[in-house]
């Protein structure tokens, strides 16, 4: 019984085996075909393409090696035209004069030294005149801005120390010999000219008793004097 068995259980199995390879070889036929058709197309498409490439590459060769090079015409003037006239440059302006500027020079040393010894002055001048001179030498280091002004409808009253008028003549005199503006140099040299007149009157008749602390007036008002009347006889 059990070799019966035995044989039924082989004979089973060798069945089972020769079907199951049976199937395999089957398998693998059909994946091969199917392998085989997609390789082909392939190779077509490939024959297809070098055929294109051999193509095009012999249309290259048959074109010629360049181009035909394209020159500039030139143009030649004609034998009988007329001469062309020669542009002549455009005449430039005439450089402007320089301003006249006199030569710098140094003030007045005796000038300086009296203006120094004055305890105090009052300048007397137009509002415009004041700030014109603060203008010119307020930035100057021996000149102090006075803290009062008396301004009278325009007309003011300042009042100077010694340093103060030795800066302010120093500070005029620069603009009176460098300023380009002929204006700038007018106001400066008239002012300048008022407060060295006052000094030189100082060295002129000195005061030979104490100070009284009355201020030395310098006052920049010019005007035409007043004609006088006649008389007119009876």
């Amino acid at each position: 019984m059990i070799d019966q068995a035995r044989q039924g259980a082989t004979a089973a199995i060798t069945s089972g085996l020769a079907e199951i390879r049976a199937v395999a070889r089957e398998a693998l036929g059909r994946t091969s075909d199917v392998a085989t058709g997609h390789l082909a197309h392939i190779g077509s498409e490939l024959v297809a393409i070098r055929g294109a490439v051999g193509q095009m590459d012999t249309r290259l060769r048959e074109m010629p090696a360049s181009a035909p090079e394209v020159k500039a015409a030139r143009e030649e003037p004609a034998a009988d035209s007329e001469p062309q006239p020669i542009e002549q440059p455009a005449p430039q302006p005439a450089p402007k004069p320089e301003p006249h500027v006199e030569p710098a020079s140094e003030p007045d040393p005796d000038i300086l030294r009296a203006a120094a010894g004055i305890a105090h002055a009052t300048v007397e001048a137009h509002r415009d005149t004041w700030a014109f001179l603060i203008q010119v030498a307020g930035n100057e280091q021996h000149f102090h801005i006075p803290g009062r002004v008396e301004d009278h409808e325009g007309f003011v009253s300042v009042r100077f120390s010694g340093p103060s008028l030795v800066a302010a003549i120093t500070s005029l005199d620069h603009v009176h010999h460098t300023a380009e503006s002929p204006v700038t140099r007018a106001i400066a040299a008239h002012i300048h000219g008022k407060i060295t007149t006052a000094v030189q009157e100082i060295i002129d008749r000195p005061h030979r008793g104490d100070g009284d602390g009355t201020p030395v007036r310098i006052v920049i008002d010019d005007r035409a004097a007043a004609d006088e009347a006649p008389d007119i006889e009876q």
